[in-house]
């Protein structure tokens, strides 16, 4: 019976995966349909003239891109509502992200515009508003940010032109810094996720390293080997790490939290749980968020960090929310850069659900 019901989720799964493949190459993955069609409309124009290439033409999806949320200031987040990781910018003001294309006719975000965009807002005292789609769910929001211009004496120093007969005509940041830091990555790279479905070796690496079935997602790995994504990559990961450590960032989507599992492989390659993959096992939207937030004024952070900058994640240390009273603290490696990175979405006010104190243990089960 349990090899009917798998043979019939796997059926169920490729249907899925069938359907998109051969789906028209204009039409947008429903996981994205969420964000305005006029804010990925420069994106699919040049898609349709073939300016991303053949690879982008095949599938329209794996080429809509998004200033992805690498990393927001402590200050920040509490107050802007923007998380790490999750969290693409897809439009300003309700318009599309400034582009420009290079000689390969490939777009990305043209900053000389943003800044100015930015300025303009400072200059004016006016709320910025950003568009933001998230990878829980693939839902789409309104950000509403308070920009304030710097003080005279806070000003950066401008670099001057290499040719003294030449103005500078570059953009500099006249605002205080936002606190964000953002890089152009395509949206589909969220969704390379890995669902744990079941544990299925007593005491094996996953059990003793804290998974929980159906509520964890595997969304990252060490040194960034998860990044391509792929159905067969994470099984390849663990078989080449056979009787190492491995490092895995995973999500749990009752407490809305991320954090880092350090699992023992042993000497047969194996974590020890069934894993689902693709459409199906994408991150769900997180209960009671809903759409647009309302525009309140958000008081910027101190002056620390340049203001808009597509850059590596940056090493920040950033606290932990407080242990519940039912759960066990996990130690932190305050060295690891990419427990910083999954943090800063935290919500520091969820918990894991702990089951009812009267709640019968289910009977045991096996697997074939």
């Amino acid at each position: 019976m349990f090899r009917i019901a798998k043979n019939l989720v796997r059926t169920l799964e490729q249907s899925v995966s069938e359907s998109l493949q051969w789906a028209p190459q204009d039409t947008v993955d429903v996981f994205f349909q969420a964000v305005p069609p006029n804010l990925l409309a420069p994106q699919l124009e040049s898609l349709g003239r073939g300016g991303g290439g053949a690879d982008a033409q095949q599938h329209v999806n794996a080429s809509l891109s998004g200033l992805r949320c690498v990393y927001v200031d402590d200050e920040c987040r509490p107050q802007c509502g923007l998380h790490s990781f999750f969290d693409y910018i897809v439009g300003v003001d309700d318009d599309p992200v400034p582009m420009v294309g290079n000689q390969h006719g490939y777009l990305y975000p043209d900053y000389e515009q943003v800044t100015a965009l930015l300025n303009g807002h400072a200059a004016e005292g006016t709320t910025l508003k950003l568009n933001v789609w998230s990878a829980k769910g693939g839902q789409f929001r309104d950000v509403y940010v308070d920009l304030q211009p710097r003080d005279a004496d806070s000003m950066d120093d401008v670099p001057v032109s290499d040719d003294p007969g030449v103005a500078d005509t570059r953009q500099h940041a006249t605002f205080r810094p936002l606190g964000v830091k953002v890089q152009w990555t395509p949206l589909i790279a969220a969704t390379f996720t890995y669902h744990i479905l079941a544990l299925n070796i007593a005491s094996g690496p996953a059990q003793l390293a804290g998974l929980v079935p159906d509520e964890d997602y595997i969304v990252g790995c060490q040194d960034g080997l998860l990044a391509t994504g792929g159905p067969q990559l994470l099984a390849d990961i663990v078989r080449s790490r056979a009787g190492q450590q491995l490092t895995l960032y995973v999500y749990n989507k009752v407490s809305d939290s991320t954090r880092p599992v350090v699992a023992n492989i042993g000497p047969d390659g194996r974590l020890g749980c069934n894993i689902g993959y693709g459409f199906l096992h994408r991150i769900p939207a997180v209960p009671g968020s809903g759409g647009a937030t309302d525009p309140t004024t958000i008081a910027a952070p101190p002056l620390s960090e340049e203001a808009f900058i597509p850059s590596a994640v940056a090493a920040t240390t950033t606290t932990a929310p407080p242990p519940s009273s039912r759960k066990k603290k996990l130690p932190r490696d305050k060295d690891s850069t990419m427990l910083d990175y999954f943090n800063e979405g935290k919500d520091p006010h969820t918990h894991t659900r702990a089951p009812p104190a009267d709640q019968q243990p289910p009977p045991p089960t096996t697997s074939t």
